[in-house]
């Protein structure tokens, strides 16, 4: 899904729908429907994609990130408090 690192998601969420609106005003006002519709549909893609990305995947990824973190520090815990038990 790290396919475009040069601008960030919401730009190329911005950018994509940007390019969706511009093929469908190119469908409207040209005689090419084969290549606009192809181009709509990869754009509609794009942006969907896109979407899904900032809504659901970055998030997600933070919350693991956050989750796997916590985790880290009750393991750490756990080790400190058995070493401490068997000491006694």
């Amino acid at each position: 899904m790290d396919r475009f690192l040069a601008i960030s998601p919401q730009s190329q969420f911005w950018l994509f729908n940007l390019a969706l609106a511009l093929n469908i005003l190119g469908m409207v006002l040209t005689d090419m429907w084969l290549p606009m519709v192809v181009g709509a549909l990869v754009m509609t893609y794009l942006s969907v994609d896109a979407l899904v990305r900032i809504r659901y995947v970055i998030p997600m990824k933070k919350e693991m990130r956050d989750l796997r973190h916590e985790l880290e520090k009750a393991q750490r815990q756990l080790r400190e408090s058995s070493e401490t038990s068997y000491r006694d």
